[in-house]
């Protein structure tokens, strides 16, 4: 099988920080190359190549002219390359796709932001035959409505490269991992910590071009800075992976319905227990009791942390070996694609 995939030209295929949907986008070529399929990637400057052709594409400028001349080049570009492809699997935006479409080309929209009824529509406007929706979890998708056949299949990691830790480190530490914001709940883990009496380390941006995002980190997040709560700033894969292993819980105390938070596969991985709101695809990642708490107060998740010793980090890791392992996330992939072709291999 020749897979055309099409990724957004702001991050590299994979990326070298921030890039959640370029990671997914890296394990799925690289998956799909290793089981002998042809895979073609579009993508931002300095992507890597798989087993077939890379091409790059540039992102548009502020003015007008500069984004219509990005338009045409890239439905030039997109043109070329899917002339020998079998299907096409796109990260990217619906308008990057109906000049493909005019090729006949079988299609599959996977998408990791908030679905819109309005993106649905127009999507459905390239028809609903050989054309597919990839949603990343069921509570994503619970809010669409279309004729168009749709299927959840969750982001993945490389676990095998995750290091699990089968201990907390001594002293005893909680962990927030992510973009410092109010909407990722970092105020509610400074309170959860402040509550129980256990050191904090928060990791992350304070993003700059997030609106509130840096009056919320000066009014609520620096003031509780101190010698229990800490933060570090961001953190590359390494330093990742040593502190979700040595905390003795991650604190996702989440405050909207994101589609899929990746940092809770991760911690599992490491042998992190997680702490998380419900909300989103929360219920879907912990197991409730098993391999954290899922929670809905203040008060649920104080008596969370106090009951953390409960989870078998063991159970952590084996849970997201057979369920978030980037062989299950290739697996549900050649599985649409059987669905949309029976002669594409399982």
């Amino acid at each position: 099988m020749h897979v055309l995939v099409i990724c957004d030209a702001k991050v590299p295929v994979p990326p070298t920080q921030y890039g959640g949907t370029e990671r997914i986008a890296h394990l799925l070529c690289l998956g799909l190359s290793r089981r002998g399929h042809e895979v073609d990637l579009i993508a931002a400057k300095t992507s890597r190549r798989y087993s077939g052709r890379t091409y790059t594409h540039t992102h548009a400028g502020a003015g007008y002219l500069d984004r219509v001349y990005r338009k045409i080049c890239f439905q030039a570009l997109s043109f070329w390359a899917a002339r020998r492809a079998d299907v096409v699997i796109t990260f990217g935006r619906v308008d990057y796709l109906y000049l493909l479409r005019k090729l006949g080309r079988k299609i599959v929209f996977t998408i990791h932001n908030p679905i819109d009824q309005t993106q649905i529509q127009e999507f459905e406007k390239l028809g609903t035959t050989n054309v597919s929706i990839v949603g990343v979890s069921r509570d994503q998708l619970s809010d669409i409505r279309t004729a168009v056949p749709s299927y959840v299949v969750h982001n993945s990691i490389s676990v095998s490269e995750m290091a699990f830790q089968l201990a907390p480190d001594n002293p005893p530490y909680l962990v927030f991992l992510g973009r410092v914001t109010r909407n990722k709940g970092a105020h509610l883990a400074i309170a959860a910590a402040k509550a129980t009496g256990y050191r904090l380390i928060i990791a992350g941006n304070v993003p700059t071009d997030e609106e509130g995002a840096e009056e919320f980190f000066a009014c609520n997040i620096q003031p509780n800075l101190d010698s229990q709560v800490k933060w570090i700033g961001p953190v590359d894969d390494v330093a990742k992976q040593k502190l979700l292993g040595g905390a003795k819980a991650l604190l996702f105390p989440i405050q909207w319905r994101e589609p899929f938070g990746i940092v809770m596969v991760e911690a599992l991985a490491c042998g992190c227990p997680v702490i998380a709101w419900r909300n989103g695809s929360v219920p879907e990642v912990i197991c409730d009791g098993q391999t954290g708490f899922v929670i809905e107060s203040m008060a649920e998740m104080v008596e969370a942390i106090k009951n953390i010793d409960s989870i078998d980090r063991r159970d952590c890791r084996r849970d997201a070996e057979q369920r978030f392992s980037e062989e299950s996330m290739i697996r549900r992939y050649l599985e649409v694609l059987t669905a949309m072709h029976d002669s594409v291999p399982r």
